[in-house]
């Protein structure tokens, strides 16, 4: 009773930063959910090397494993239960003002979609868990994992962890490709890419101490991306490694980080890189090989994939269709064939099966807190997930899409990142705490003499 400044407050401390039963459940529940995505993609990657026909470079009609569909109905069944139980049990306090209601009225939307294109029956069969159902979008609840700055003791480690992996998985497919055709890099490549980018920008944008060792090492997964895209011939990667460049330099402004210096060792680098190649590594193999990968990327650089699929969508949607949208699982005739995948650019496929309702409600609950992030004038720890977010942004004006997979749960982390408070609330906390010892310096606890009581 007489001793205020002693175990009674380090208590206190040790409940604050401690891990309630509810945050060790969820965490628990999103590493098995990440392990179960893992299976699920490697069984699909194995389903798709032993189906896709020589002259594929996707097919709609990939028979799916046992495994697959068990390892696929575990994971969204382990990582929505954990977004549940991370929206119930938040202090909505600490979250963006406003964010609660957005998220209804996009809950609303998604529901709506749903009532437009799923019968009764649909609704009881695997149709539920489709891409272009209302699954990816109700697994947006994940974002509230994210949200919590103490739960990335764990995603953080589950970031590396993704880039390390699909590294590795991204140079073996290189050393293993049979032959260097564009077909058997997407194949190969392709989805391991998809899921590599994602970690390996968030580690590139991630803030570290000045002599971290990490930090000299931040942008080997995202060069590892590179790479692999040339093999894989896909424009859209190189156009997100730009904007990765165009962010990091904003995200280190934002730091007030020089970045003159670095930027001139990069070019230097590069150039000093590609003149050893071209002197002494000219005649060997693997230098032809890569000629060759490379003549054959630059012949497709001009091609145009796009305006024959925009042009077939308007002659089969019309505008008005596009206000509401035509529902979940809707198609439209491309060149002759129903085609239920959507087209080539996000935002225009989020109007195809939700309307203006999905679009907008998408917009502010998933993009528009990254902006709000950026608009502050202050470098904190939501600043990194706020770069992967705008880099999601821009992937929308392509052939980006809302997925139940694992290269969009890093997406979703880092929306919970921007929606938070909890930065601005500890500094008002912090605040609080030094008016309360202010105060407390001329408030000490009494003994019966009068005399103010001296600490043990």
């Amino acid at each position: 009773m007489l001793t205020l400044t002693g175990a009674p407050i380090e208590l206190c401390a040790s409940r604050r930063t401690g891990w309630t039963a509810t945050e060790r459940l969820v965490l628990g529940l999103v590493v098995a959910g990440m392990l179960a995505s893992l299976v699920a993609f490697i069984s699909y990657q194995q389903s798709l090397k032993y189906q896709l026909k020589a002259d594929e470079l996707y097919s709609s009609n990939i028979v799916k494993s046992q495994l697959y569909y068990a390892a696929h109905a575990l994971e969204i069944t382990l990582l929505a239960s954990a977004g549940i139980a991370a929206m119930l049990s938040y202090d909505w306090r600490t979250v963006e003002r406003g964010y609660l209601t957005r998220f209804a009225l996009f809950l609303g939307a998604v529901l709506l979609m749903t009532a437009r294109g799923y019968s009764l029956s649909d609704l009881f069969s695997t149709k539920l868990v489709d891409l272009s159902g209302p699954c990816p979008f109700f697994l947006s609840m994940v974002c509230f994992i994210g949200s919590r700055r103490k739960n990335w003791t764990l995603l953080g480690p589950t970031m590396t962890v993704l880039a390390v992996l699909f590294s590795i998985l991204t140079l073996y497919g290189i050393v293993t490709l049979r032959s260097f055709t564009r077909q058997e890099g997407v194949m190969t490549l392709g989805a391991i890419l998809n899921v590599l980018y994602w970690p390996a920008s968030w580690i590139a944008l991630k803030d570290y101490s000045r002599h971290s060792f990490a930090r000299r090492l931040r942008f080997g997964p995202i060069v590892i991306f590179g790479f692999g895209s040339l093999f894989t011939q896909t424009r859209l990667n190189f156009v997100m490694l730009f904007g990765l460049f165009v962010v990091y330099a904003c995200v280190q402004y934002k730091r007030k980080i020089p970045q003159a210096t670095l930027w001139i060792i990069g070019v230097g680098l590069a150039v000093w890189v590609g003149l050893f190649t071209a002197v002494f590594l000219k005649d060997s193999p693997a230098f032809e090989k890569l000629a060759n990968v490379t003549d054959a990327f630059s012949s497709r650089l001009t091609e145009d994939t796009r305006t024959g699929q925009v042009l077939s969508f308007q002659k089969d949607v019309q505008l008005h269709e596009l206000i509401l949208g035509r529902g979940a699982l809707a198609t439209w005739n491309w060149g002759g064939m129903a085609w239920r995948g959507g087209t080539d650019i996000g935002y225009l496929t989020l109007l195809f099966y939700g309307g203006i309702p999905l679009l907008l409600a998408y917009v502010a609950t998933h993009l528009k807190p990254c902006l709000t992030v950026f608009r502050k004038n202050r470098a904190t720890w939501q600043l990194t997930g706020a770069g992967v977010v705008l880099l999601w942004w821009f992937h929308l004006f392509s052939s980006g899409y809302p997925a139940a997979d694992l290269g969009y749960y890093p997406i979703l982390f880092c929306t919970g990142a921007c929606i938070s408070r909890e930065s601005s609330q500890q500094v008002r906390s912090s605040r609080r705490g030094k008016t309360h010892r202010g105060v407390s310096r001329f408030i000490q606890p009494q003994t019966p003499e009068g005399v103010p009581q001296s600490a043990p």
